[in-house]
């Protein structure tokens, strides 16, 4: 189902960020589980929170204005959309302190759950590179090795951080709740915080020996050679995404998105799906007609040239352009007309021009006679 968020959330397209947030503001405390008890409620909610965390983002309202409504959803996951959204902190940024916002990411079904929220996320960094590809793979597709640094989990400990046999003990700092509680006499009585234990990182846990390789992180960085497939119809600014091919974290590894580059052509331009070549042609051929061949981008093609064509007219290759990004639609190849003059001729030439143009001002003088019978 298409979903327009500037129409959810009750805006124009050119709405400014403050517009947008009281707008979300608005229906955000209509339509919280809490305040509201109607079963379409969670589902409206829900919705809402989609549209904000959305235009509320400069890069992301920026692609979703790119690919308007009915693409933005093949190109973002639900995830995507909501990544960097804590939707706590939005609330209580709003002054919804009284609202039950605990179990918000529950009505989402990702993310953040309670047992989450008592330690330490670690999430996997996105990450972005370049791939160049000429216009001939961009047509047929393509696969390319690339090389990238990035965070991957360390091999000797599988990830936990501890040195391979060694035990599992009860972190000392926090005694195994994975918080720090934190007390203090302020003029307005006595205040006490609870935060994340840094050493176990809310596990309650540590090891008796942190691993030699990663140090206790559980992740080392390299460089890896990764194949990437270009499928067909791509064009300059298609981002492609690879599934956790990012940095690695141990509650979501990150993905890498690639952006394709397609390189110039020595012969051909394109526009969308078609591709245009320019073609120079004898006049005598302009003149009687004919068949030439042509460029294509895997190979030749024969077309007709009419008789009588003209310097910029155009003459078209159907289904031998570009194939639309996942689709079966394949553009034309559009073929520019130039007529080539010569610029030096024999006497046997210029005597045969010479003779055509003898009948052809014969032939304009009939149709003067003709006319002044009139």
């Amino acid at each position: 189902m298409t979903k327009d968020y500037y129409e959810i959330l009750g805006v124009s397209r050119n709405a400014s960020l403050d517009e947008i947030k009281q707008k979300y503001r608005e229906l955000a405390l209509k339509y919280h589980p809490d305040r509201n008890k109607d079963k379409n409620a969670e589902e409206k909610f829900k919705e809402i929170n989609e549209a904000y965390a959305v235009l509320s983002d400069p890069e992301k309202r920026a692609q979703y204005d790119r690919y308007g409504p009915e693409n933005f959803n093949q190109h973002f996951s639900e995830e995507d959309i909501f990544r960097g959204f804590d939707i706590n902190d939005i609330f209580q940024n709003f002054g919804f302190d009284n609202l039950e916002t605990g179990d918000i990411f529950d009505i989402f079904g990702f993310g953040q759950n309670r047992n989450q929220r008592t330690r330490n996320v670690d999430v996997g960094n996105d990450l972005l590179t370049k791939v160049s590809v000429s216009l001939e793979e961009a047509a047929a597709g393509a696969e390319k090795t690339i090389r990238i640094k990035h965070v991957k989990k360390c091999d000797r400990c599988n990830g936990t951080g501890a040195e391979p046999g060694s035990k599992i003990i009860t972190c000392d700092r926090c005694n195994g709740t994975g918080q720090i509680k934190t007390t203090r006499r302020t003029p307005f009585g006595i205040m006490q915080t609870i935060q994340i234990c840094p050493k176990c990182g809310g596990s309650g846990k540590t090891f008796e020996k942190l691993c030699k390789v990663c140090n206790g992180s559980g992740k080392i960085t390299e460089y890896d050679k990764i194949a990437v497939k270009v499928p067909k119809g791509v064009d300059n600014g298609t981002r492609l995404r690879l599934k956790g091919m990012g940095d690695y974290g141990k509650d979501r590894v990150g993905d890498l998105y690639v952006d394709i580059e397609v390189t110039p052509h020595k012969i051909f331009k394109r526009n969308g799906d078609n591709l245009y070549i320019d073609v120079s042609i004898p006049f005598y051929t302009a003149i009687l007609g004919g068949t030439i061949k042509v460029k294509t981008l895997d190979n030749e093609e024969s077309i007709t040239v009419p008789a009588g064509t003209q310097t910029g007219d155009t003459l078209i290759l159907k289904g031998k352009g570009m194939p639309h990004f996942n689709s079966s639609y394949v553009g034309n190849e559009i073929i520019n007309i130039n007529v080539e003059i010569p610029k030096h001729i024999n006497q046997e030439q210029k005597a045969l021009i010479e003779k055509f143009k003898e009948l052809d001002s014969k032939k304009e003088d009939k149709k003067k006679g003709f006319f002044s019978l009139f």
